[in-house]
C-alpha cells in the first residue's frame, strides 16, 4: 500500500480530462446514430498524426492542433458517408461488425503513411513544484485544453440550433424527423463534432504519453467505461465519469500495485453495467 500523494490526484485530472473529452465526443456520436462506432480509436490516432505530420513540418504546434482536429472531423464524417451511411437500416451489431473493420483499415493506413514507428511530441518547458506537486507543461496543455473543447461542446448543446437539434434527435430520432428536423444533414455534423473531439483528444493523448499506431485503439476501454459509467448517449455523464475514471485509476495506486492499474477501467465497466446500467445518473440496480 502506498501512501497518499497530491501528485497522484494531479496526475488523475490531468487523465480524467483525456477520457472525458474523447469519451464525450463517442457519446455524442453514440445519441445520435445508435452504435458504438470502434473506429473512434482510429479517429484520435489520426488526429494525432496529423498533428504530427503539421509539427514536422514546422507548423506552430497550436495550429497543428487545429489540423490534426479539422482532419480527424473530416476522416469521420466520410468513412460515415461512404461506409456507416450504407449499412443505417441495419441492426445496431452489423454497425458494430462494420465499424471493427473500419477501425482495421484506417490503423493500417497509418502505417502505410507513416510507418509503425513510435513518435512523440517533445513538448518541453520547466515543471514547476506549486503546493508539493510536479507540474508539467504538457499536463497544462492537457487540461485546460480538454477545460475550453468541453465548454465550448456543451454551450454549443445548449445555445444553438445545431445543439437543440442534436440532443432532440438524440431523445427521439423519429419524433425530432416529424417535427421537422434534419436528421440525415444532422448526421453529418454530428460525425463532424465527433471527429474533431476525437482529434483533439488523439493530440492530448500523444503529448501525454506516445504516438504510435495502436494509441486509440487501446484506449478505447478507458473511453468505453466512462460512456457507460456516465449513462450511453448523455454529455454531462460522459464527462463526469471520465474524471471519476481518472481520478479513481490514479488513486488506486495507494491500494494496488501500479501494474495492475490499467484493469481498473475493465473493473469499472463491469461494476457499471450490473449496478448502474442507465449510468451515474440513471436508477441503481437492487
Amino acid at each position: 500500500m502506498v501512501a497518499f500523494d497530491p501528485q497522484l490526484l494531479w496526475n488523475g485530472v490531468v487523465v480524467g480530462s483525456l477520457i472525458a473529452l474523447a469519451a464525450l465526443g463517442l457519446t455524442l456520436l453514440f445519441g445520435l446514430l445508435n452504435f458504438i462506432n470502434i473506429a473512434y480509436g482510429e479517429y484520435l490516432a489520426w488526429g494525432a498524426y496529423i498533428a504530427l505530420g503539421a509539427k514536422w513540418a514546422d507548423v506552430p504546434f497550436i495550429l497543428a492542433i487545429v489540423l490534426g482536429a479539422i482532419g480527424a472531423g473530416l476522416i469521420a464524417v466520410i468513412t460515415d458517408r461512404i461506409v456507416f451511411k450504407q449499412f443505417s437500416d441495419r441492426d445496431p451489431v452489423v454497425l458494430l461488425v462494420v465499424s471493427i473493420g473500419v477501425a482495421f483499415m484506417l490503423r493500417n493506413l497509418i502505417r502505410v503513411v507513416y510507418g509503425g514507428s513510435t513518435h512523440f511530441y517533445n513538448v518541453g518547458g520547466e515543471a514547476p513544484v506549486v503546493f508539493g506537486i510536479r507540474v508539467l507543461p504538457a499536463q497544462v496543455i492537457i487540461v485546460t485544453l480538454s477545460i475550453v473543447i468541453l465548454a465550448i461542446v456543451f454551450l454549443i448543446l445548449n445555445e444553438t440550433r445545431i445543439g437543440i437539434a442534436m440532443r432532440a434527435a438524440s431523445d427521439d430520432t423519429d419524433l425530432a424527423r416529424i417535427r421537422g428536423i434534419d436528421t440525415k444533414r444532422l448526421v453529418i455534423y454530428v460525425s463532424l463534432i465527433g471527429g474533431v473531439i476525437a482529434g483533439i483528444a488523439g493530440v492530448m493523448l500523444g503529448i501525454d504519453s506516445n504516438i504510435n499506431p495502436t494509441m486509440g485503439f487501446l484506449f478505447l476501454i478507458p473511453i468505453f467505461a466512462a460512456v457507460i459509467l456516465g449513462g450511453i448517449g448523455d454529455p454531462v455523464g460522459a464527462v463526469v465519469g471520465g474524471y471519476a475514471l481518472g481520478i479513481g485509476q490514479n488513486l488506486s495506486i495507494i491500494f494496488i500495485p501500479s501494474e495492475y492499474t490499467p484493469a481498473f477501467a475493465l473493473l469499472i465497466l463491469i461494476i457499471g453495467l450490473l449496478t448502474r446500467p442507465s449510468g451515474l445518473f440513471g436508477e441503481a440496480t437492487r
